[in-house]
């Protein structure tokens, strides 16, 4: 059973360990989705450049609900690896992340996630794979 972008936003508004960033849904689709990361002071480092951490956070937030909006919010994946590319600084601005997975397998799933701005300029790139629990 796939999941809408409203069960979706309900899921990490209640999930504590992402609501410290205040992500909010903007899109999804049959294994893809698109985060926004709102800007705020507490996400900047040095040269209201947006923080790595943060980025990082949503790319993991973005790929783990592409994997809900396809097999439902009750399907269970976790997070076994996330390699990230830093292409350019995020400056006190929104970051949008898009996440889209690419193969699923039996117990592994693969995919990448972009941040960018609104007009699509690069932030950084991600790959991530997530694995089903025994």
């Amino acid at each position: 059973m796939k999941a809408t972008r409203a069960a979706l936003q309900r899921l990490i508004d209640k999930a504590r360990f992402v609501r410290f960033y205040g992500f909010r849904v903007v899109r999804v689709g049959d294994g893809s989705c698109t985060l926004e990361l709102p800007h705020r002071k507490s996400l900047e480092r040095p040269g209201r450049i947006i923080n790595g951490p943060s980025l990082m956070a949503a790319a993991d937030c973005a790929m783990w609900l592409a994997i809900k909006g396809r097999y439902g919010t009750d399907f269970d994946a976790l997070t076994s690896e996330l390699n990230t590319a830093f292409l350019a600084p995020a400056v006190a601005e929104r970051v949008f992340c898009t996440a889209r997975i690419l193969k699923a397998g039996r117990r592994r799933i693969y995919g990448t996630a972009e941040c960018h701005n609104r007009a699509g300029r690069l932030f950084t790139h991600h790959t991530v794979t997530y694995v089903q629990p025994d």
